[in-house]
């Protein structure tokens, strides 16, 4: 047996047999660039290459294949049939290869990787704004967000942590407490009337926007608030917090939201807080993570920079409270 290759594992069958019809990637970028010019001359020029340099790459690639690439014409190239599904096949395999080096030189340039799951409404109105504090703060650590909507398999996930809301028990995983959630009504400015009305009768001319998961929020507003409304859970419902925004900061209605998910627009006078009366739900947001991941250093970075940020948040919302009539 050859000792440099004893115990290496063999290549797939498939591939061996296929090598021998692989082109080489000069030759590929020589088709790319002169389907993109219609002119072998034109792609010579870009890729620094003779006209004959290019015409013999295409050339080799038609022989190789037994098909035609282009029709030569008075007015430039032209792609046979053949010559468009190879284009099509052949620029997403040279964009793919791109990018798994492009990844492969992320790899390289990082100390770890950490994969991170949370709500998507959470993840593109709150974490995507101030990940760059964490990534400003440790540049090494790259990180992947995704979207996931209750519970799953974390431990076999492949994910490292997720930023969940509801209770905190998750099999074969630790909790961190990140803070709780209130939500607010609120609505856009336009829809507030010139002179000051009473909010029970201001909402009673609204639209109530509802949360498809939260079906009671508005009910039990009223409740804690002491007022009435004869179809608290009556209105359109959205299943995503981002949506009830939008859908208010085009005027539909009003919604209950927590108020740091709509930080910028209240900021921005986009939306108006209608009162600042609260009502604070029964869980809150977790961040949990595998027992078998908490030794590794990125997570326990992020572990402590998410409580950061966290904290901050509540400030934030208790401020805005604070500033805000009602």
């Amino acid at each position: 047996m050859d000792r440099m290759h004893a115990g290496a594992p063999s290549a797939p069958r498939n591939v061996i047999d296929r090598e021998g019809m692989l082109p080489p990637i000069s030759a590929l970028r020589a088709f790319l660039f002169s389907a993109q010019y219609r002119s072998f001359s034109k792609a010579a020029d870009e890729l620094g290459m003779t006209q004959s340099g290019v015409s013999r790459a295409i050339k080799s690639i038609e022989e190789l294949a037994g098909a035609t690439l282009f029709e030569r014409t008075g007015h430039g190239l032209i792609l046979t049939e053949q010559g468009r599904v190879y284009l099509d096949d052949v620029q997403t395999i040279v964009d793919e290869l791109g990018a798994a080096t492009l990844r492969l030189s992320t790899f390289a340039d990082a100390d770890e990787t950490l994969s991170i799951a949370t709500l998507p409404s959470l993840g593109g109105r709150w974490l995507a704004p101030r990940i760059r504090r964490f990534m400003a703060q440790y540049p090494r650590i790259e990180v992947r967000i995704t979207a996931q909507i209750g519970h799953f398999d974390l431990a076999n996930s492949g994910i490292d942590g997720v930023i969940h809301y509801g209770n905190d028990v998750w099999p074969d995983s630790l909790s961190e407490f990140l803070m709780d959630e209130v939500t607010v009504p609120a609505c856009s400015p336009e829809l507030l009337p010139a002179d000051p009305a009473p909010i029970d009768a201001l909402l009673r001319e609204l639209t109530l926007i509802q949360h498809l998961h939260r079906p009671t929020a508005w009910r039990d507003w009223f409740r804690i608030a002491g007022l009435a409304h004869p179809h608290p859970m009556a209105g359109p419902r959205f299943e995503q917090y981002i949506m009830g925004i939008e859908a208010a900061l085009s005027g539909m209605g009003a919604i209950m939201m927590p108020p740091f998910m709509m930080l910028s627009e209240l900021r921005d006078k986009r939306l108006a807080l209608l009162d600042r009366t609260v009502v604070q739900s029964p869980w809150g947001y977790h961040f949990i993570y595998p027992k078998s991941r908490r030794s590794k250093p990125a997570l326990m970075r992020f572990r402590r920079w998410l409580r950061h940020e966290a904290k901050r948040t509540w400030g934030e919302t208790q401020l805005l409270l604070d500033e805000s009539g009602g």
